[in-house]
């Protein structure tokens, strides 16, 4: 009998483990509507429950059980109506009420049961904006009045007063760093506002790198909706201001470090690989590397991910495949050839990916390359180009006009095999091979 009631229990206990989360809903104004639930997954936005709120107004959202206990952001949606609307509201890793019998849903009037989160960050952000008014308003008038001025003294103490408010709201922060405080910090990278007052832009951005550096967790990134933006602000504070690949690297490594989710590292090293390859910043990506093949979470490089693993710095170059002419009496498996870039009879070769539309950058790189051509062959540099045109009349308009004799296209746009070998993302991009083989830099421009 007691191993029976044991079973039972055990079998109770894990009900309770796998079932979904749920969240009670009580909106009877919005009877008859089509909604949408939206959880955040790093760079996705996943909808993991559509429904119609029925004619009492109350229904439940449902969490699915691979993702709860979900603790993170989410976003309710009224759909297919001219004037939409909906909430955007914090998850506490468990179930809640949200209940609204008011036509016109407000911050008031928008009711949480056990869940005081969204009413936290709610006071939190508007405990932030207003500091951050008063110390405006008392910076402005500190530059307008003049230090003999008789309410100059009470300018600058309010001012002072700010500075040490903001200071105090975000040391009380860090101090209890639950879910909804990194929040408010994830939110304010996103609009410019760092955790310190600070009289110019480029020390608010470098205390923004610092705190994404060594502060910022990347699990509540990770469930926020803002993750594609924060990563992206974080790269280019690296690429545009720093400028240092060695202390990329470095920080990288701290990252990479403390991230034990595979699931949220792929996310990582693929969001990193998009927006690197938009930039043309294909240096950083070979520096990131060896560091993220050599952690071993992430199971499978495909995708943007292919960047990592193929024609990387240091990597041998593969053999470029070209599209033969078609003709009536040809196999299909006859129409492509292989063009060795290993090739002793040159010092190196230039492999220069682009396309004729919309790329002025390939213009002044082709322009650039087409006038220093003599000068490249005189030092034994084999020019190779490789379009992603996808009409023959605009390849051939644009390739007739180069010095050099290997110009090629198969008219499948970045979808060709050539782009994906060398996990071209983005035109221009230019590959320096030495004459082994060996891919010795990648770029988005070259300098003569």
């Amino acid at each position: 009998m007691n191993k029976i009631k044991l079973i039972i229990l055990l079998f109770g206990i894990i009900s309770i483990v796998a079932r979904a989360q749920s969240i009670g809903m009580n909106f009877p104004y919005f009877a008859g509507k089509n909604y949408d639930f939206i959880i955040f997954q790093g760079d996705r936005q996943k909808t993991v429950y559509k429904g119609i709120i029925p004619k009492d107004g109350k229904f439940t959202l449902s969490i699915p059980k691979e993702y709860a206990p979900y603790n993170g952001m989410s976003r309710w949606l009224i759909t297919g109506t001219a004037e939409g609307g909906g909430l955007d509201m914090y998850i506490p890793g468990k179930d809640f009420s949200v209940s609204c019998t008011e036509a016109q849903p407000n911050e008031e009037n928008i009711i949480y049961t056990n869940n005081t989160g969204n009413t936290e960050l709610r006071k939190l952000h508007a405990e932030q904006m207003g500091i951050l008014s008063r110390y405006g308003a008392m910076k402005q008038s500190i530059k307008v009045f003049t230090p003999s001025d008789n309410n100059y003294p009470i300018f600058q103490q309010e001012y002072q007063k700010q500075i040490t408010a903001y200071n105090n709201l975000h040391q009380g922060l860090k101090a209890k760093p639950d879910y909804i405080n990194r929040f408010l910090k994830i939110v304010n990278i996103t609009k410019g506002i760092s955790n310190q007052l600070n009289e110019n832009e480029q020390d608010d951005a470098q205390n923004t790198y610092q705190y994404i550096t060594n502060e910022l967790d990347w699990p509540t990134l990770y469930t926020s909706g803002h993750w594609s933006t924060v990563i992206n602000t974080w790269l280019s504070i690296h690429t545009q201001l720093i400028k240092k690949p060695e202390q990329f690297v470095e920080d990288f490594r701290k990252i990479s470090n403390k991230i034990t989710s595979p699931v949220i590292y792929t996310n990582l090293a693929k969001t990193m690989a998009h927006y690197l390859s938009q930039q043309g910043q294909d240096e950083y990506i070979g520096a990131i590397a060896p560091i993220i093949k050599e952690s071993g979470k992430v199971s499978q490089y495909d995708g943007e991910l292919t960047v990592y693993t193929k024609a990387t710095v240091g990597s041998k170059a593969p053999d470029l495949i070209i599209p033969q002419q078609e003709t009536s009496n040809k196999k299909q498996s006859d129409k492509n050839q292989i063009l060795k870039i290993a090739d002793k009879t040159y010092q190196q070769t230039l492999l220069f990916f682009y396309q004729s539309t919309d790329c002025k950058t390939c213009d002044q790189q082709l322009q650039e390359l087409s006038s220093n051509y003599q000068m490249l062959t005189a030092k034994g540099v084999r020019v190779i180009t490789i379009s992603a045109d996808k009409e023959k009349a605009l390849y051939t308009s644009k390739s007739k006009t180069f010095p050099w004799k290997d110009a090629y296209c198969d008219y499948k746009g970045e979808k060709g095999e050539n782009f994906k070998n060398y996990s071209v993302t983005g035109a221009p991009t230019l590959i320096l091979i030495d004459s082994a083989g060996n891919i010795l830099s990648r770029g988005t421009s070259i300098s003569f």
